[in-house]
């Protein structure tokens, strides 16, 4: 069997994934932001077009390992980065961890709401899919400056054929088997985020 530095980047998030997903609806921390860094050369693939969003992806990255490195085995785990945040009142600051774990998420599920629509919809052009998935996650959360150079964003991104062909996979591998193999582990872990910021009331609707 591969080791996960071989095998394709679809693969690699499913592999941590499993990982990132702990007993009782916890996250493992170092997992999950390895994860989330795997996504980044999806959203490169997209186009110069998508820079804010890989940039935007890239900073809460780097945001939460900054605050991991802290105290690693306090934030062995993702949710008590944030709790901790609640607890000296500083989760609502706009730079606070919490809000990075927040739009981490929230990036997470427009690239696998893509994913999962260029997989579903054979026939549907990427930029048509981009869009729905847009408006399917991240639009309801942008406000009107965010948004119109989201929407241009989305009419710049390539074909799904210049899409799909920049993934150098290996002869006979299936790219949309290896896709949903990606879906299936890694849209656990973003629903448990999700039910935790819900949980405590961390799902800031705000418009940026």
């Amino acid at each position: 069997m591969a080791g996960v530095e071989e095998q394709s980047v679809f693969l690699r998030i499913a592999a941590l994934s499993a990982e990132a997903l702990a007993p009782g609806g916890a996250v493992y921390t170092t997992a999950f932001l390895a994860a989330c860094s795997e996504v980044l050369p999806i959203v490169e693939k997209l186009g110069t077009a998508f820079a804010m969003v890989r940039m935007d992806v890239n900073g809460n990255i780097t945001r939460l390992k900054d605050c991991q490195a802290v105290d690693p085995a306090k934030y062995a785990e993702l949710f008590p980065i944030a709790l901790d945040e609640v607890a000296s009142g500083e989760a609502c600051g706009s730079r606070s961890a919490t809000k990075g774990i927040l739009w981490l998420k929230r990036a997470m599920e427009f690239v696998t709401a893509l994913l999962q629509r260029l997989r579903d919809n054979r026939g549907e052009t990427l930029p048509a899919a981009a869009s729905e998935a847009y408006t399917e996650t991240l639009y309801k959360y942008h406000g009107w400056v965010t948004s119109a150079a989201f929407t241009v964003a989305l009419k710049l991104a390539p074909s799904r054929e210049t899409f799909f062909q920049q993934f150098d996979l290996p002869p006979g591998a299936d790219l949309m088997e290896q896709m949903q193999t990606c879906l299936k582990a890694f849209c656990p872990v973003l629903a448990a985020v999700q039910t935790f910021l819900a949980e405590h009331d961390l799902d800031d609707p705000t418009r940026l």
